[in-house]
C-alpha cells in the first residue's frame, strides 16, 4: 500500500513539473532554434536563419531579410518597401537577417528557424526545440527558440 502512493505522489509531481514547463513556454522568447510542420498561420519575428519547405501553395510574406534565397518553382515579388512576397513555392526557401518577419500563411507549413526571437503559430500541427514538443493551438500559441 505504502509502495502505491508513494507512486502516486512521484507520479504527480513528475506530471506538474512538465506541466509548468510546457506553461511558461508558451509566452517567452529565447534563442536556439524551433522546428514546425503544419496548416495555418506562423509568424517569426528573429535575428537567424529560416529554412521553408514549400509544398507548392500558401504565401510567405518576408520584412527585414537580408538575404532571401529560392530553390523551387513560385512567383516573387518585392514591395516598394523591400518586403518580399513569395507565392505558391514549391521547393526550399533560405532567409537571413536581423529583426525580421517571416508569415507563411495557407497550405502546408514547413519550416525549422535558428537564433533568437519568437514565433507564434495558429492552426494545427506540431513543434519541437531542443526541450520541447507541442502542437499548435486553434487560438495560436506564442513560443521561444531555445537551445
Amino acid at each position: 500500500m505504502l509502495r502505491k502512493v508513494c507512486l502516486i505522489v512521484g507520479l504527480v509531481a513528475v506530471l506538474s513539473f512538465g506541466v509548468v514547463g510546457a506553461a511558461s513556454a508558451d509566452t517567452i522568447s529565447g534563442r536556439g532554434w524551433l522546428k514546425a510542420v503544419g496548416y495555418g498561420v506562423a509568424k517569426l519575428d528573429m535575428t537567424g536563419d529560416v529554412k521553408i519547405t514549400g509544398h507548392g501553395a500558401g504565401v510567405i510574406t518576408i520584412q527585414g531579410a537580408k538575404t532571401v534565397r529560392v530553390e523551387g518553382k513560385g512567383v516573387r515579388s518585392e514591395q516598394a518597401d523591400g518586403t518580399v512576397v513569395l507565392r505558391g513555392v514549391k521547393g526550399r526557401v533560405f532567409i537571413r537577417g536581423k529583426d525580421m518577419t517571416v508569415k507563411m500563411a495557407g497550405g502546408k507549413i514547413d519550416f525549422i528557424a535558428r537564433g533568437s526571437g519568437s514565433v507564434f503559430l495558429e492552426g494545427r500541427g506540431a513543434y519541437h526545440t531542443r526541450h520541447y514538443r507541442g502542437v499548435w493551438a486553434e487560438e495560436g500559441v506564442e513560443l521561444p527558440m531555445i537551445e
